[in-house]
């Protein structure tokens, strides 16, 4: 499998302030007291390749949590490695099976990505991607054609040029670094068993051969510790790791001594910012072995026993902090928090990834990625209209925004990721597909509605509708007509096309997308059950998942009267809401399949369930009690605990949990209100913050935010 190589000193650039202040005592003199510049350190977007995508996440400096962001579908095919400039402004990724390089601005304020033109050509089968520390070049190693290409970066665009003909390496080269100074860069042969060093030309990074150094089989991955005095290979084969001295004149190699033992088929290694550990992901053990680093020889010593990871881990990441370490694996990223003394690793809750997640690179600046809330909309049953709020971003207050009309009988609302499209479907009981789903363009700034032409034709009562994470696709769970139906996304005007539809059980009353984008769960109310869709991240097509181990396209029991069903924001566990409870659902991340389901008792009827951001507590509005109940969640089962009940409106119908994970929403059908919360961040406790008036029989509510 690939391997990545970490690579350090991303960033986005600082500026250092001076603050100035005259000297006492009539004499003229200056004082100049220096205030510090704002660490850039601080983790705020990682991307991960895997199954022909790039995936999105956002990087909770103070937890390490990984928090999805939306995927892109990759330029290339089969996306092996994916890297970072310094700057923190453009991304590259080395596409093996299409044997080319894909290019993409970074969006400095949403982590989004931009294709940068068509991809550029490579060698056979690159396996690994670097930029050097001036950001002025990029390099790549070869597999097949057992060679290096190197590109010049244009710092105003990102785009790639090819700076001359690729350079030879060894057999099977399979990873590739620069050092620290940006003199000289290491590529690990897997074939010949040994290290290439190169020169690089300052003006025209153009490669000159240092010389090749042996270390142990079937080498994997190659780094360099931040003082730029030693390296570290992983070999795959023997199971070990080499550890060399750099001549810091010429750049050559020279062994530190026999290879210090590693799990099975160690798969990739990287080195802490502050260079005192280093960490191995071992493929064929499944676990992580940690290393303390002697900064005066350059050897390592084992910290500890090794530390479990999941299945097949691929590559290894540490944050530009030096706080977490994250391993990429089959459909999963694992974290852990590290112990600044001892290097040590303390496993943290993991996040699902589309398929095999292989290569991991991270941008990092001054400050931590912040979501803020900025609007609600609420669907209503009774009259045509739409009707919008303001959020206060500090209280959660809701400000009443001009309503929108609409077609009547509204069954629910959403909003795309960005925030700029919002959909409602409505209740039209025909057997033909007819318009009864509206589109909306979001003001940005104001966050009025504006509809937008005709409504979409779907099918017989549409009773939920969900936006995938790219913002490409929506599907609609048609009651009447037992469906899902799917529909492409215009990506300039929100307006839907219909694209088709695929049977569901009986009474499809709610659908959620998991976070990763790969799944989809319907909540079918007449029998009783849950239907699972694999999406394909092209096309948007749905293959029905085998939800009960048994017959293929079967659906998996979910209790009497299931109304809602929602996906936790790791991808890791489904809720959905029955008579008088809820039942968690561990999905298996490879297959979409639902295992190990668990019930817990909510109140009278409940509605509708939503998980808050950090993935810790779950709410539930319960139609009958009119009341919220309050779940923690076991972050490894997804076993959830009641912990308290708060009073809302008469027949809660739906709950919201803004994007900053500070407020909750509750759409009250039969009092025609909202009410709303804040969040307790430690607790998960629901305050009352009070009500709003939101028309006539509000159904439904959906929030948007930002992200800075």
């Amino acid at each position: 499998m690939n391997i990545r190589t970490f690579v350090k000193y991303l960033g986005l650039l600082t500026t250092l302030s001076l603050l100035a202040a005259c000297g006492g005592g009539g004499n003229g003199s200056e004082s100049v007291t220096e205030v510090p510049e704002p660490a850039d350190n601080v983790p705020r977007f990682a991307y991960v390749t895997g199954s022909d995508t790039l995936s999105i996440y956002t990087v909770n400096p103070a937890t390490g949590q990984l928090r999805h962001n939306g995927y892109i579908v990759a330029a290339g095919t089969s996306p092996a490695s994916v890297t970072v400039d310094p700057s923190g402004r453009f991304a590259y990724v080395a596409n093996q099976s299409s044997d080319d390089i894909s290019a993409y601005t970074i969006n400095a304020s949403t982590g989004a990505l931009t294709s940068i033109g068509a991809p550029v050509a490579a060698g056979t089968t690159p396996y690994s991607v670097t930029v050097d520390p001036s950001g002025k070049f990029a390099y790549v190693a070869n597999w097949s054609s057992n060679n290096v290409s190197a590109y010049a970066i244009d710092a105003a665009t990102g785009a790639l040029t090819s700076v001359g003909p690729p350079v030879t390496a060894g057999v099977g080269p399979q990873s590739v670094t620069v050092d620290p100074s940006g003199r000289f860069a290491y590529v690990a042969n897997s074939g010949s068993g040994y290290v290439s060093a190169y020169r690089i030309d300052a003006s025209s990074g153009v490669l000159t051969i240092i010389g090749n150094s042996y270390a142990g089989s079937t080498l994997r991955s190659v780094t360099v510790d931040p003082s730029g005095r030693f390296a570290y290979v992983a070999n795959g084969g023997s199971g070990d790791v080499s550890a060399f001295n750099i001549n810091a004149t010429t750049g050559a190699l020279t062994s530190l001594g026999a290879a210090v033992a590693a799990g099975s088929n160690p798969q990739s290694i990287t080195i802490d910012p502050s260079g005192k550990f280093a960490y191995v992901a071992n493929s064929g053990s499944d676990d992580v072995s940690a290393y303390a680093i002697d900064t005066t020889t350059g050897a390592l010593t084992a910290v500890g026993a090794a530390v479990a990871a999941g299945l097949e881990p691929q590559s290894v990441t540490v944050d530009p902090s030096g706080k977490f370490v994250y391993v990429t694996g089959l459909s999963y990223i694992a974290t852990y928090a590290i112990n600044t003394v001892t290097g040590a690793l303390t496993a943290l809750p993991t996040v699902a990834g589309r398929g095999a997640s292989v290569a991991m690179a991270m941008t990092r600046g001054t400050t931590a990625v912040t979501y803020t809330p900025r609007f609600a909309y609420t669907a209503q049953y009774g009259p045509d209209i739409v009707s919008a709020y303001t959020i206060d971003a500090a209280s959660g207050a809701l400000t009443a925004l001009p309503n929108t009309s609409t077609l009547s009988l509204g069954t629910s609302v959403t909003v795309d990721p960005s925030g700029r499209f919002a959909y409602t479907t409505h209740e039209v009981l025909f057997e033909t597909p007819t318009v009864n789903v509206s589109t909306y363009t979001i003001d940005s700034t104001s966050g009025v509605l504006t509809r937008v032409g005709a409504a979409a034709a779907v099918a017989s009562f549409p009773a939920s509708i969900a936006v995938e994470p790219s913002g490409r696709f929506a599907y609609v769970a048609n009651s009447a007509s037992g469906s899902v139906s799917i529909h492409a996304i215009d990506a300039a005007t929100g307006a839907l096309t219909y694209e088709g539809f695929l049977a569901a059980e009986s009474g499809p009353v709610s659908i959620a997308v998991d976070p990763s984008g790969r799944f989809a769960y319907v909540a079918n109310n007449g029998s009783a059950s849950i239907s699972g869709y694999l999406l394909n991240a092209s096309s948007g097509a749905l293959t029905t998942i085998d939800l009960n181990g048994a017959i293929a396209g079967a659906a998996t029991g979910a209790g009497a009267d299931p109304t809602s069903v929602t996906v936790d924001p790791s991808g890791k566990f489904v809720y959905v809401t029955q008579i008088n409870g809820v039942n968690a659902y561990v999905i298996d991340t490879a297959t979409g399949a639902l295992i190990n389901a668990s019930f817990a008792v909510a109140g009278g009827n409940p509605r509708s369930v939503v998980v808050e951001p950090s993935g810790r507590f779950a709410y539930v509005a319960n139609g009958d009690s009119a009341n919220v109940s309050v779940f923690s969640i076991n972050a490894t089962t997804g076993f959830l605990t009641n912990i308290a009940t708060v009073a809302a409106g008469g027949q809660p119908r739906s709950i919201a949990v803004d994007a900053s994970g500070k407020f909750a929403y509750v759409a009250n059908a039969e009092s025609g209100t909202v009410s709303v919360y804040t969040i307790d961040a430690a607790s998960g406790a629901l305050s009352s913050v009070g009500t709003i008036a939101a028309g006539t029989f509000p159904v439904s509510i959906a929030t948007t935010g930002s992200i800075q």
